[in-house]
């Protein structure tokens, strides 16, 4: 595609930061982007933190969509843009191809109603092993066992600060929750990184059983 470019982001710059209603999808190549909100008294929200492979905002195939996210590159990353107007085009001369993205689509939306469902009714710890399982979904492309990797499990690069704005609660409760799972087995920390050890106790958790 002619018309796609790429471009090379330092650790939190901001990516469509001259234009964000700009119609433009975003590839990532290498790194992390990540998708956020602020509320007017200045509390971030982190949406989503994609890895290599993922694409975003698909809603940017419609048009005139207001962009509520601010997008970062949460780690220093290569990102394609690819102007929407020409995807659709591709999409448009290869109809099949709109399958794809419906699919993808539509397990976005099933990923972020579980979520929403874990938030409103898992207990505190569940909701910590659940949003952590989604990560390892976005984070490295294909799922819990995909990604950087070695045989010690797959690896998200993410502090406590950015978990806690993930899930609405201080510090000090991530903290707390996070130590709980490393005891349980479940995930191993260090500085600015969780690796996931045991996948399937983490899932157990996040699903309360």
């Amino acid at each position: 595609m002619k018309s796609a470019r790429m471009e090379r982001y330092s650790r939190r710059t901001q990516v469509l930061a001259h234009d964000r209603s700009r119609r433009e999808l975003l590839v990532v190549v290498s790194g992390c982007l990540e998708i956020s909100s602020m509320s007017t008294h200045g509390r971030k929200y982190v949406n989503a933190l994609l890895g290599p492979g993922q694409v975003a905002p698909l809603v940017r195939l419609l048009e005139d969509v207001p962009l509520p996210y601010d997008y970062h590159a949460h780690e220093d990353s290569v990102i394609i843009h690819l102007p929407s107007d020409a995807v659709i085009a591709v999409l448009d001369a290869e109809p099949v191809l709109w399958r794809d993205v419906a699919k993808l689509g539509l397990q976005r939306q099933r990923l972020s109603i579980v979520l929403l469902q874990n938030q409103m009714l898992n207990s505190i710890h569940g909701r910590v092993a659940a949003t952590l399982m989604s990560l390892v979904h976005f984070y490295n492309g294909q799922g819990p066992g995909a990604g950087e990797g070695d045989d010690a499990g797959p690896l998200v690069r993410l502090s406590q600060n950015d978990l806690a704005a993930m899930l609405g609660l201080s510090r000090q409760t991530i903290n707390k929750e996070l130590g709980r799972l490393v005891e349980e087995g479940a995930i191993d920390m260090r500085y600015k990184r969780i690796r996931i050890v045991d996948a399937e106790r983490l899932a157990r958790i996040a699903a309360g059983t």
